[in-house]
């Protein structure tokens, strides 16, 4: 007996399997818990596409700078499962230094309600970069991070 339903719960699964890859593409909008807009496209349990802001705080670890902050852009072109943390590092230019720096990434996301099409996540942003001082050869490192939840819903066309 529990062979049989082993068995039943297997197929029952596999039948789901396409049924959620051939789902179309919704594409969804929301804000983060810093007030910025989030948007990317959903097909099936893949994230495609997200673009953010997120707030983000740098100081200075060795002193010899006064803090900054603002907001950074939280995207990833590509896609990523629905689920728990996902890590990620590329290059980019920051909203706050003139080089390209190494970006290290955090996202996680949840579908918290299948009938609404609800998702939750929280994003997360880390980088360091150095400002040049005087006397020539010294340097002041700045350390950034930024932290966000944020909540989105399917677009509805009108």
């Amino acid at each position: 007996m529990k062979r049989v339903i082993a068995i039943l719960a297997l197929l029952a699964s596999l039948a789901l399997v396409p049924a959620a890859q051939a789902g179309k593409a919704v594409k969804y909008e929301g804000k983060t818990s810093s007030g910025h807009k989030v948007t990317f496209t959903l097909k099936g349990k893949r994230v495609y596409n997200l673009e953010s802001g997120i707030a983000v705080s740098c100081i200075p670890i060795q002193g010899g700078g006064s803090p900054t902050g603002g907001v950074e852009t939280f995207s990833y072109t590509g896609w990523v499962e629905l689920g728990p943390e996902r890590q990620f590092t590329f290059m980019k230019t920051p909203a706050f230094h003139y080089n390209e720096v190494t970006t290290n990434h955090t996202l996680s996301t949840k579908l918290v309600n299948p009938k609404t099409g609800l998702i939750t996540g929280a994003t997360r942003i880390q980088y360091e970069f150095l400002i040049p001082k005087y006397p020539i050869g010294t340097f002041a490192i700045f350390s950034c991070l930024g932290e966000g939840t944020f909540r989105a819903k399917p677009i509805v066309s009108k």
